[in-house]
């Protein structure tokens, strides 16, 4: 089940301060406009209330004075013609909502509203004037009383010794609920922050960029498997682990010989270009159909140039002709540099993608390079988030490493612990208390010390 978030805590708060002002106040007014405002008001952050609050006072004199005009206008109607003041009230509506959009200020739009029908609602005990001052008086006790809630919270002190890695797909991703909202406003509030966070991910930077949407990363990313370094800010490509020109020779010789179709992926002048030829099996054409819609993807058809850096290369074979070209290819002189991933996640059971790297084509090396060529970032603590084994050399080395809850069994037996709930929102949320723990908090120790390479 989801957890009662805070800001619900907050309104529950500020609700109850409001009725108890009422109470202290002798039971004036009519608490439920301050009530409502503070509910309306809550926001998840200081900065978000203030500027909430202030939509919601223009909102609230905007509606006050529309609805004495009103109020004083719908008097001359003789009451037989109730019908015909209720029409005028609602007519109203529009130009007091219409003024906040005059005034650029839309979101006191619907506060503009609610007091306009507070005023001209009333019960008539008094005049126009003081319905409307007094249902802004109290409309304004819940804002005022909203924002104040949210400015005081719990003495954090921040953890800037760490630098957080998280893969993507199957941890901060997911095919159904994508990168969510929450997820992303949170990461943008710590980014803001000065939070050292960067993603690893199997993806190519393109692929990358038109999924994380609103993300504003500050740092490069690691992608491709750990196969280069990219600025998502500058678009380029700092660091590349690319196949030798010798060794991508023999593949290709190799792989024509035995007529196996391959992709080829290759950085060109910060470009990446995807080289391909004549297809031998439809799955090969499903993967080229669905990828070659995107806009950040280059495929070129025909043989590939001298220029460039040899990232690796990409086959769509059935499993037992996978066998054989690893089999084969690991017998090939100077096979030590390769490294072999195969990918079943987009295949039928019988086929799989084989992807050649060279053997640094690591997230776990890129993010070495990373912590070594950023000032500042050489001594940080490494706290890794994965679900797959492409993620198990960097949780191993990382100095404190989380699973997903659907991570893989190789992903779990390597992690210092596991994550419950959705992939992305508990990725997030674990960031949250460990850059930003409660003076009570203890940072979790880390439970494989026998485990993997220690960090050096």
């Amino acid at each position: 089940m989801p957890k009662i978030g805070m800001r619900m805590i907050k309104t529950s708060i500020a609700v109850a301060i409001c009725l108890l002002i009422y109470l202290l106040r002798g039971k004036q007014g009519v608490p439920v406009f301050s009530t409502i405002a503070a509910m309306i008001c809550m926001q998840p952050y200081v900065e978000n209330s203030k500027s909430v609050a202030f939509n919601r006072i223009i909102g609230t004199l905007t509606g006050a004075a529309m609805g004495i005009l009103v109020s004083y206008f719908i008097r001359e109607i003789p009451q037989k013609y109730e019908f015909l003041q209720y029409l005028i009230i609602s007519a109203a509506v529009i130009p007091a909502m219409y003024i906040t959009v005059l005034l650029k200020k839309t979101g006191a739009s619907a506060m503009a509203g609610v007091v306009l029908l507070g005023v001209t609602l009333s019960t008539g005990n008094y005049p126009p004037v003081v319905d409307a001052f007094n249902r802004s008086f109290e409309t304004i006790v819940g804002i005022l009383v909203s924002l104040g809630v949210n400015a005081v919270h719990l003495p954090r002190q921040k953890r800037e010794e760490f630098f957080f890695v998280t893969g993507f797909d199957g941890a901060l991703y997911d095919e159904k609920r994508h990168l969510t909202p929450y997820s992303v406003f949170e990461l943008n509030q710590l980014l803001n922050d000065g939070i050292k966070f960067t993603i690893a991910t199997e993806r190519t930077p393109a692929t990358l960029m038109s999924e994380i949407g609103g993300l504003h990363l500050k740092l490069p990313v690691i992608a491709m498997d750990g196969a280069v370094l990219y600025d998502l800010n500058e678009k380029r490509y700092l660091a590349c682990n690319g196949l030798s020109k010798e060794m991508t020779k023999k593949i290709c010789e190799y792989l024509q010989e035995k007529d196996f179709h391959y992709f080829l992926n290759v950085v060109l002048q910060d470009v990446l270009l995807i080289y391909y030829r004549d297809f031998h099996n439809e799955e090969e054409r499903k993967l080229y159909e669905r990828a070659r819609k995107s806009p950040y993807r280059n495929y070129v058809y025909g043989d590939v140039p001298e220029e460039g850096i040899p990232v690796y290369f990409l086959l769509v074979l059935k499993n037992e002709d996978a066998d054989e070209v690893e089999q084969e290819l690991r017998q090939m002189e100077g096979a030590e540099e390769l490294l072999f991933l195969r990918d079943r996640s987009e295949t039928p059971p019988d086929y799989c993608h084989l992807k050649i790297y060279h053997k640094n084509a690591t997230k776990e090396y890129m993010v070495r390079r990373l912590l070594e060529s950023v000032s500042g970032m050489g001594n940080r603590k490494v706290v890794a988030f994965g679900s797959n084994k492409n993620d198990i050399s960097l949780m191993n080395w990382a100095d404190l490493s989380y699973a997903t809850a659907d991570a893989t069994p190789e992903a779990k037996a390597v992690a210092d612990y596991q994550l419950r709930g959705h992939h992305g929102d508990g990725v997030v949320r674990t960031i949250l208390h460990l850059y930003e723990p409660l003076p009570w908090e203890k940072i979790p120790p880390r439970r494989r010390k026998e485990k993997g390479e220690q960090k050096k």
